[in-house]
């Protein structure tokens, strides 16, 4: 991966990502908190079904990049883990001052 990727991977020892091994990880952090060039690559390195099943499955992303990637690929949101997820979320509870 280029050397330029690195900055969103704060977390992560950058070296030792592995393209292939960690690409659901990539895509998802590339898309949620990368910039055009990250997201291009991202596009010209991965397939389109790579980055659907990271669509489908990734409960992790943020809401904008969900919706995104929900109309890119014509998906329902009944079939992508963040809004299955998000749907069961109890947001009452966490309510302050009920």
């Amino acid at each position: 991966m280029p050397i330029e990727l690195k900055q969103y991977f704060w977390d992560t020892e950058f070296e030792k990502l592995d393209k292939v091994k960690n690409k659901r990880y990539i895509i998802a952090r590339l898309y949620c908190y990368g910039d055009l060039k990250a997201i291009k690559w991202v596009n010209d390195n991965y397939t389109k079904a790579d980055i659907k099943d990271v669509a489908r499955n990734c409960r992790d992303l943020k809401p904008l990049v969900a919706n995104y990637l929900r109309q890119q690929y014509n998906l329902k949101k009944e079939e992508m883990a963040y809004y299955i997820w998000t749907s069961a979320m109890n947001y009452e509870y966490w309510k302050v001052g009920k």
